[in-house]
C-alpha cells in the first residue's frame, strides 16, 4: 500500500508540473537563434501572397488541430504536418 502510494503520489507531481508548463517565445533562441524571424518572414510573405492566410494558419491551429485532436486522438499525427506549401 505504502509504494502505490508514494507512486500516485509521484505521478501527481510529474502531472503538476507539466501542468504549470507555459510556452516561451526565447525557447529556440539557442538551438535556432534564426527560428522567429524565419518564421515572421514566412508567413508574412504567405500573408501579402494570400490575404486570406492568416486566417488560415488561425483556424489550422486552433480547429483542426486542436479540436480534431481531441475529438479523433488518430488525427493528431496529421496536426504535425507542415500544411504552408
Amino acid at each position: 500500500m505504502a509504494s502505490f502510494s508514494v507512486s500516485a503520489l509521484l505521478l501527481f507531481l510529474c502531472l503538476a508540473a507539466v501542468a504549470s508548463a507555459q510556452l516561451s517565445p526565447t525557447f529556440y533562441d539557442t538551438s535556432c537563434p534564426n527560428a522567429l524571424s524565419t518564421i515572421k518572414s514566412a508567413v508574412n510573405a504567405a500573408v501579402q501572397k494570400e490575404n486570406r492566410m492568416g486566417a488560415s494558419l488561425l483556424r489550422l491551429h486552433f480547429h483542426d488541430c486542436f479540436v480534431q485532436a481531441g475529438s479523433f486522438p488518430s488525427l493528431a499525427p496529421s496536426c504535425m504536418a507542415s500544411r504552408l506549401g
